[in-house]
């Protein structure tokens, strides 16, 4: 049982040095150019180890994308646990800068993004949950649809993330992700629910728009 569990380990070992190394891989040099040798290489495996866990690049990017599911699964599970919300798109604002934290500290959420919007087999939906909730809550000016507003955003946060980290101004990251919202928030929330938004950075305190509470 012992060498069993251990064996296990190794194996869980293994396929995090490989995700993770081909996040590094990919993140640097976009999915196509991310060759499976210089994954193994980044990872200190051998290409039968990377063939052992994972068939295919298709297979490696599959699991680099899991990540990113996996860590909006993490979130929403936060926000749906408690109470409703007081503003559903507050919590959007607020889930777009937990977001941010995690691309700018983690390379396997950085290439998430590049095979969410690269030309290829990984372009993926974006989930429209929160602002179908802020629909219901009344929340949303009467021409927004949710999903075209959930697609609109994701195309944008990417935009701004990939500009960003291509002309190293990380460190302004959540600067433009406020600024984004800035310039989005009007066009969908209602007047009401707009002077109540905080479109920073949680705790940053500093209201965004004219009128808004800190």
């Amino acid at each position: 049982m012992k060498e069993r569990g251990e064996a296990g380990e190794r194996r869980e070992e293994m396929v995090r040095r490989l995700v993770e190394a081909a996040g590094m891989v990919i993140d640097r040099n976009g999915c196509a150019a991310a060759s499976t040798l210089e994954i193994v290489r980044q990872a200190g495996a051998s290409r039968g180890a990377l063939y052992h866990h994972f068939q295919s690049k298709r297979q490696l990017g599959d699991a680099v994308l899991y990540c990113q599911r996996r860590f909006f699964e993490q979130v929403s599970e936060q926000a749906w646990a408690g109470p409703a919300p007081q503003v559903w798109l507050q919590t959007l604002i607020d889930i777009s800068h937990h977001y941010t934290v995690g691309i700018l500290d983690d390379p396997v959420l950085r290439a998430a993004v590049r095979l969410s919007i690269e030309p290829g087999p990984y372009q993926s939906a974006e989930s429209s949950a929160v602002p179908e909730s802020a629909r219901v809550a009344d929340e949303l000016q009467d021409y927004v649809q949710p999903a075209e507003a959930a697609r609109t955003l994701v195309g944008c946060y990417s935009g701004i993330q990939l500009l960003a980290l291509a002309l190293a101004e990380g460190d302004g990251l959540h600067a433009q992700v406020t600024a984004m919202w800035r310039m989005c928030m009007p066009g969908i929330a209602r007047k009401n629910i707009l002077t109540r938004l905080r479109l920073g950075p949680p705790g940053s305190g500093r209201p965004s728009l004219p009128g808004a509470r800190p």
